[in-house]
């Protein structure tokens, strides 16, 4: 391979770039508007939940309970006269829970059984979970302060609109003191999201820029007619290629470094883990994700064509199969065999444990080697369908 030739593509590449106003928006100003959009959108965390309180005892116990509720930033609390009314809310959708606290609740706090009924919208099951979680953590914490709280399924469940929910509760002792479970989060202690989804952006970006960049990269000289011209030249079939995905190489450096300044500087993400192994994870990411575009840009026929298969086979599989949305351990089990073959799913693997994690090198062997394996396969068959495509 002749390095002076391989510098000539790749002035000549980065020329067309350069040239190229849709190519430079996509490279360098894309990245950054998918940074700020997808850092703010993606939260799981749900805050100001409304709900409806139904407040039957008004006493000092009561209020308290509520003030638990309304203090924890996960739920808005507004206040109705009926169980009835309190439906009514949830059914018109202006309210997700319903908290009715009986007229004796001060009494049976007194005598260690206290129940209130918590009826939740069961309609949107994406957060139901999440709304289930807020409500045990604050049940256990309002037992702190009323000791024998508790939290009992509803009786009744009303239509398909909702559903019944039972928030666990400390048990009392004895003694009188509260017993129950210490939770310690480790890794992400505040539950913040952007924490999970901002190391993850990398790999949509590159994918974005290496793939979708590149599949026209091919795919355009053939169309313009400079491909016959190009292949005119004692330039060789590996020259051409090595200098037409260096450009767009660098161009994933540049998106790389988009989300990583953002993520440390810009929503303030703690890294723990050590630099070489990201940069490493990353430079090996980039190769695979450009060899994908590359044996895309022969593939394809037409530009149109290009796009279509860099949407299906790149981006879409990195959004849905990576695990960047989606937990890969709760697909079912033959997804998760098909995700293997994605470098984007071992690559969010990688970037996650060592933003958060500190994960040393031996802890992944196995991403590592899968992106080994998988962008020799790739770069295997795009050299080979180049070469083909030449005979």
């Amino acid at each position: 391979m002749n390095l002076a030739r391989c510098k000539s593509i790749f002035q000549k590449e980065g020329k067309h770039i350069l040239r190229d106003p849709f190519t430079l928006i996509l490279a360098l100003l894309l990245p950054f508007l998918i940074v700020i959009i997808f850092g703010n959108a993606f939260e799981f965390n749900l805050k100001d939940i409304s709900m409806v309180v139904v407040d039957h005892d008004k006493s000092q116990e009561s209020r308290q309970l509520i003030e638990t509720f309304s203090s924890s930033g996960y739920f808005k609390t507004y206040f109705t006269e009926s169980p009835e009314d309190a439906i009514a809310e949830i059914h018109n959708e202006k309210a997700k829970i319903a908290l009715i606290i009986p007229p004796d609740f001060d009494k049976r706090v007194s005598s260690g059984q206290a129940d209130v009924q918590i009826i939740v919208d069961g309609a949107d099951n994406t957060s139901l979970n999440a709304v289930r979680g807020y409500i045990t953590r604050i049940g256990v914490l309002a037992s702190l302060k009323l000791y024998p709280f508790s939290a009992s399924r509803a009786s009744k469940t009303y239509a398909r609109y909702t559903c019944n929910v039972e928030a666990s509760s400390a048990k009392v002792n004895a003694s009188g003191a509260t017993t129950g479970s210490n939770v310690m989060l480790v890794f992400n202690p505040e539950l913040d999201s952007k924490w999970f989804t901002i190391p993850g952006l990398s790999a949509v970006i590159i994918a974005l820029v290496s793939i979708l960049l590149t599949s026209l990269t091919i795919c355009k000289e053939r169309e313009q007619g400079s491909m016959e011209l190009l292949l005119s030249t004692p330039v060789k079939s590996v020259e051409i290629i090595v200098g037409k995905i260096l450009p767009y190489a660098l161009l994933g450096w540049i998106g790389f470094g988009i989300v990583y300044a953002a993520a440390r500087f810009l929503y303030e993400i703690p890294f723990f883990g050590h630099h070489w192994i990201l940069l490493l994870g990353t430079a090996i990411f980039i190769l695979d994700y450009l060899a994908i575009g590359l044996f895309i840009s022969i593939t394809a026929t037409q530009q149109q064509m290009a796009v279509q298969m860099a949407l299906i086979i790149g981006l879409l599989p990195t959004m849905l199969l990576s695990g960047f949305v989606f937990p890969i351990e709760y697909m079912p089990r033959p997804l998760q065999y098909i995700t293997m073959i994605f470098p984007a799913r071992w690559y969010i693997e990688i970037t996650r444990c060592e933003f958060l994690k500190a994960s040393e090198f031996a802890d992944l062997v196995v991403p590592f080697a899968a992106l080994i394996i998988l962008g020799i396969v790739i770069i295997t068959a795009a050299i080979k369908k180049f070469k083909d495509t030449l005979e």
